[in-house]
């Protein structure tokens, strides 16, 4: 993988986030690249997402033997104590709010239960695997951490997911297949993701060419980075992401759409 960045400046942090806002839009990719807006703040939607996560976490772990309100409890007691962005939210919420978020995500355990059994310890369960990779003597980082790893040596890497199903999905797990290729040397040999709600998959043996898109996908991505920082002008593509955009009441393609 090559590419030339200009200067001396920060790491350019690639994660599936950025990879997406590009394919989006570049004009929110410029504006994710530069930091723009305002630093993220749990709402109910992520906070709900976050406790989900972090409880399949423990339930994965404790191999069952809690139920899912404890599992869930004890999930955001986790959280408040090592996140201070949940924290903020979750001492904001009063008695009934906190009941119907663990509530929520207690339902998602459960349907996680339901749909997978118990993993045997010699399946090695990795549950959050962050994954890291410094590229071009550090000014490119890759990470990435899906939500489950399972096997020893080659890996099958799993995304669960509570809503609907998105094209950026499965480039999400392709991305983490060549992280964890380039971290470990040793590709996974299948990813997928799974929709808790339906129960329905996506999955994708990793080959080859798997993981030559991904790389490709990575290294045009860090290239149009270094340009855009060169004075380049980011292409500018409408869509729902402007809903998120930090530049949204300044673009012209918004204002064009209108």
């Amino acid at each position: 993988m090559q590419a030339t960045l200009p200067g001396e400046g920060d790491p350019i942090w690639v994660g599936k986030g950025l990879l997406n806002d590009r394919q989006r839009c570049e004009g929110l990719f410029q504006a994710a690249l530069l930091r723009e807006g305002p630093p993220f703040e749990h709402g109910p939607r992520t906070a709900a997402g976050t406790l989900f996560h972090k409880a399949i976490e423990i339930d994965a772990q404790t191999e069952r033997e809690l139920d899912p309100r404890t599992v869930c409890e004890r999930s955001a007691a986790g959280l408040a104590r090592a996140d201070p962005r949940f924290e903020g939210f979750w001492s904001g919420l009063d008695r009934i709010e906190r009941a119907e978020l663990l509530a929520e995500a207690g339902r998602h355990v459960d349907l996680f239960r339901m749909s997978f059994p118990p993993f045997p310890r010699r399946w090695a369960p990795q549950t959050e695997l962050r994954l890291k990779v410094r590229l071009l003597g550090g000014r490119v980082v890759l990470s990435g951490a899906p939500d489950l790893a399972l096997g020893r040596t080659r890996k099958l890497l799993l995304d669960f997911k509570t809503g609907k199903a998105w094209p950026e999905h499965p480039e999400d797990m392709r991305f983490y297949s060549l992280v964890l290729l380039l971290r470990t040397g040793v590709p996974p040999y299948r990813v997928a993701t799974f929709f808790l709600d339906s129960g329905e998959w996506q999955l994708e043996d990793v080959t080859e060419e798997t993981l030559e898109h991904a790389a490709g996908r990575v290294l045009d991505t860090v290239r149009r980075a270094a340009s855009l920082s060169s004075g380049g002008v980011p292409g500018l593509r409408p869509g729902q992401h402007c809903a998120w955009c930090p530049r949204r009441t300044v673009c012209p393609a918004v204002a064009g759409r209108a």
